[in-house]
């Protein structure tokens, strides 16, 4: 048959079949199915190797509509790369949080028989140059499955290697008065949905698209969560909000994580032009804004800060007052 990637452009998934979706895929990972002691795609399995005798696990999924558009209502489109590099970035990122190094993503697929073959090309494109510029570009693409669906879900189970104990959020020790640092960004993302949301848009300012790429191509920092392991008493990644994450990091150890004022206003203010512009509150964004995919973690007071990270609050025994939405929430 034809090259299918070749005739892409031309052609649904319907019309293509099963054998030539999987070649678009293919041509994407090209040299990420393979190393040493890989079994990759082809077989009823994969074969990962864990090093270390044992790995983490994790899944993510996006679904059409509720996780991400293909068309904005501002008018953006989305062609299947954005989704690819944010689906491989949530989970990579989920590896970084317990301090590991990503070894092999497993891939999902379901569509509609009339999705454009483009989309799925851009889509695998966006999770390969994901998983490289991101700092990933070991993880082997070990494989995954494909179906047909009334709209498009997408799936990636990652796994990943650790370089030490895993880092969880439940620490062994008592943390109270231990420091609540972060690294990554935080209310980007958040931001760039705002604009992607408006209906009526504006010339777009620099920021302004900042922001959108902080939404549909978060950078997960992570390069942070291995250097760190062993140093840092517990650890989790910001997906829902700095308020819902450090309240759950809090919670897990029997506190309450109070955040610095100061702190906030500081990285409020960095996005306080693109909040004037499209009428939001930019602490808002900084509190309860989510799919930044930073890490968050506990310190202790005695340990020098590591660089790149920023000193956002603290874990106490007081109770802290909290707005009735303090962030995302799928249900």
């Amino acid at each position: 048959m034809p090259n299918a990637a070749e005739h892409a452009h031309n052609t649904t998934v319907g019309q293509l079949g099963e054998a030539g979706i999987l070649e678009i895929l293919q041509a994407c990972f090209q040299g990420m199915t393979t190393g040493e002691g890989v079994l990759g795609p082809g077989d009823d399995a994969a074969v990962i190797p864990a090093p270390r005798g044992n790995f983490v696990i994790a899944t993510d999924a996006m679904n059409e509509g509720h996780h991400f558009l293909r068309q904005w209502p501002c008018g953006i489109a989305d062609n299947g790369y954005s989704t690819g590099w944010k689906l491989a970035a949530q989970n990579l990122s989920d590896m970084n949080a317990m301090g590991a190094i990503p070894s092999a993503v497993s891939i999902s697929l379901a569509m509609p028989k009339n999705t454009p073959a483009t989309w799925v090309a851009h889509f695998g494109a966006g999770i390969a140059t994901a998983c490289r510029r991101l700092g990933a570009a070991q993880t082997i693409i070990s494989g995954g499955d494909l179906t047909r669906a009334d709209s498009i879900a997408t799936v990636i189970t990652a796994t990943a290697d650790l370089v030490d104990r895993p880092v969880l959020r439940t620490a062994t020790e008592d943390l109270t008065g231990y420091r609540l640092i972060h690294c990554g960004n935080v209310g980007l993302a958040a931001a760039g949905y705002a604009v992607l949301s408006q209906h009526e848009l504006p010339t777009l300012t620099r920021a302004d698209v900042r922001a959108i790429r902080g939404f549909l191509r978060p950078r997960p920092p992570l390069d942070q969560g291995p250097s760190v392991a062993g140093k840092v008493a517990a650890m989790m990644d910001v997906s829902d909000s700095i308020l819902t994450d450090a309240d759950r990091l809090a919670t897990a150890n029997g506190l309450y994580a109070s955040i610095d004022e100061q702190w906030t206003a500081r990285k409020a203010a960095a996005l306080a032009p693109i909040a004037k512009r499209h009428g939001a509150d930019a602490y808002q964004w900084v509190l309860t804004g989510g799919e930044d995919y930073g890490l968050l973690a506990a310190l202790h007071p005695d340990r020098q800060v590591p660089q790149g990270w920023d000193v956002i609050g603290q874990l106490t025994t007081e109770p802290q007052a909290r707005p009735e939405i303090t962030g995302w929430d799928h249900f």
